[in-house]
């Protein structure tokens, strides 16, 4: 008896514990969207608003003659 008792508490939790992930979870999710946490990647270059790459190099090449 206190085995049927016992099994039936578990497979309650069980049930319990399922409605509550399908509330938290996002249902619509794909990993396929998101790339590899794990895989290295190129660090991201962020430049203020209006600045673009060549006029960083532009200004470096500047600083790199001027320092000479």
């Amino acid at each position: 008896m206190a085995d049927q008792a016992a099994n039936t508490s578990a497979k309650r939790n069980a049930e319990e514990t399922q409605i509550l992930r399908s509330k938290l979870v996002d249902q619509h999710i794909s990993m396929l969207n998101y790339p590899d946490p794990l895989k290295p990647r190129a660090p991201l270059q962020v430049y203020p608003q209006g600045i673009t790459p060549e006029m960083e190099a532009r200004w470096l090449q500047m600083l790199k003659q001027n320092s000479v």
